[in-house]
């Protein structure tokens, strides 16, 4: 019985290797945003994931609220960001609260939702709705009489084709019991002489 424990234990072994080491190739090729995902992740709530936009490529760094400040670390150094309550700079992203920062200016991306104008969503859904279910032009009966109309003639085509064949066939076969007759004749006679 030890032997199939140890099997077992050996086998979790291999996977939970497996599974480091992907995890471990996972944090490499997002270049650092992995566990910076995961601590905030895991604060619940206290901590926000800052994406720094450069005009290179984007960065992450693990930031938390003071005072009214947004307070970030990027390369051991410490950056404050003041934050006004009306701004709301804050939103949600893969189950965490994110804010944005321009590298350019150090300032606060703001989130802008505003609507275009001019669209309807319930407007639309309905020409949709009408659309997707308008009557057809032709009903289904109309569509099956004509496709059995149109077997019917391939059917008719094919009939006529294969008596046309069998008529040529017919007609060469007709000069068969002459010909079998003088072989006949032929062989009685040389025979009998």
């Amino acid at each position: 019985m030890p032997s199939i424990l140890g099997a077992i234990m050996l086998q979790t072994f291999y996977y939970a290797v497996a599974m480091l080491f992907g995890i471990i190739i996972l944090a490499f090729l997002q270049k650092g945003f992995f566990w910076k995902y995961v601590k905030v992740r895991l604060s619940f709530g206290r901590l926000i994931l800052v994406k720094i936009r450069s005009t290179i490529r984007d960065y992450f760094s693990v930031g938390e609220m003071e005072e009214g400040f947004i307070v970030f670390k990027i390369k051991k150094e410490k950056y404050r960001i003041s934050i006004s309550p009306e701004d709301k700079p804050f939103y949600r992203c893969l189950a965490a609260n994110w804010i944005d920062i321009s590298e350019e200016n150090w300032g606060i991306c703001k989130t802008n939702y505003a609507t275009v104008s001019g669209f309807d969503p319930k407007k639309y859904s309905d020409l949709l709705t009408r659309a997707l279910m308008r009557p057809s032009v032709t009903s289904n009966q109309e569509k099956i009489i004509l496709v059995l109309l149109i077997f019917t003639m391939v059917l008719v085509i094919a009939a006529i084709y294969m008596g046309y064949k069998n008529g040529q066939s017919l007609d060469a076969l007709k000069g068969v019991p002459d010909l079998i007759r003088g072989v006949k004749a032929t062989v009685i006679g040389g025979s009998a002489v």
